[in-house]
């Protein structure tokens, strides 16, 4: 009878020793698989950002007239389109960024043989040269058109139609008239330019999702997303249903910028939280910060981490047994630096 006790003292020793080495290790293996996909997360997220970023200005000119014009509160058809739109803090804390380009894998030159007037409802192509049909057939209904002229004076000037109409194998893609923009009649008078370079403009979004009681988006509180918006609808401040989610879990996006004039070192005083129309035209470079949280509490450790304070969110300093990751990268507007004499 003692040699059983002495037996069973001993193995419950040893069985309780592997179980508490069995949930150090369980633990640790969900700690690291967090950190992996919080890193995961963050890559992929900067490496979207940092490319829309490079790419906003493509085509442009510095702005784009026609549809969706845009005057720094609200769309506005009596100026262009910049670029670049910042949105600070757009729903009390995250902020959000609009990109404005034209798609250089789609891009098409117009006939050169056709005029067309500045009310026109259609634009043509030399669909017979190589590539041009399945490019122009990519074109749908609603898609937004950019067209630039490099041979205007002082500079490149872009226009911006809407998409009348699907199916474009005959070189002719149908477009809503402009003649109702204000900021499109006061540059364009009686012609378009003869020849100029065409693509699908993209019109790029990015926002955090965290909010459930909208009824809109994949994002809540416990589980935020990172969104894509490709439309401009962004433009009334709220998330819309067509819109992308790219990251799950991504809780904060925080940015700054640099004006061409300015001193970009970290620490410098000229950085920006918020850029005004004019300011949007001569940025030099983006600061963003990422923030990734697990997608899970860990309840027992509750202090683990509270919300990181970046840029002008301060974050709530209460411990909440979230962990997280924060990113920050910075990238040159390739593009918009491009077309000013820096």
């Amino acid at each position: 009878m003692v040699e059983m006790l002495t037996a069973v003292a001993i193995s419950t020793v040893v069985v309780a020793g592997l179980y508490s080495l069995f949930t150090m290790q369980s633990r640790q293996f969900l700690a690291q698989d967090q950190a992996m996909n919080m890193h995961q997360n963050l890559r992929f997220a900067s490496d979207i950002l940092s490319r829309s970023a490079r790419m906003a200005g493509y085509g442009t000119g510095g702005e784009v007239y026609g549809q969706l014009g845009w005057s720094g509160a609200s769309q506005d058809n009596t100026v262009g389109l910049p670029p670049l739109i910042t949105w600070n803090a757009w729903d009390g804390t995250t902020d959000a960024v609009t990109f404005v380009y034209a798609d250089p894998t789609l891009e098409v030159m117009t006939d050169p043989l056709v005029i067309e007037g500045s009310s026109t409802t259609s634009i043509s192509f030399p669909h017979q040269r190589q590539g041009y049909n399945t490019r122009l057939s990519s074109l749908e209904t609603g898609d937004l058109l950019l067209c630039w002229d490099y041979a205007k004076l002082p500079g490149t000037v872009a226009y911006l139609w809407e998409v009348g109409a699907d199916g474009h194998s005959s070189g002719i893609v149908t477009v809503l008239d402009n003649s109702g923009f204000l900021d499109f009649t006061a540059i364009v008078n009686d012609n378009l330019p003869p020849v100029m370079h065409c693509s699908r403009a993209q019109i790029v979004t990015f926002y955090i999702d965290n909010n459930s009681a909208d009824g809109v988006g994949p994002g809540s509180a416990e589980h935020p997303v990172l969104m894509m918006d490709l439309d401009f609808d962004f433009v009334d401040g709220t998330p819309d249903g067509d819109d992308i989610p790219l990251v799950d879990d991504i809780e904060d996006l925080q940015l700054a910028y640099c004006p061409a004039d300015g001193d970009c070192q970290d620490g410098s005083g000229d950085w920006q939280n918020s850029l005004t129309r004019a300011e949007s035209l001569e940025a030099w470079m983006m600061r963003f910060s990422l923030v990734a949280r697990s997608p899970r509490a860990d309840k027992t450790r509750p202090e683990v981490s509270s919300p990181i304070s970046l840029e002008d969110n301060t974050g709530s300093g209460t411990a909440d047994a979230y962990s997280r990751q924060a990113l920050t990268s910075k990238v040159q507007f390739r593009n918009l630096r491009m077309l000013h004499d820096f």
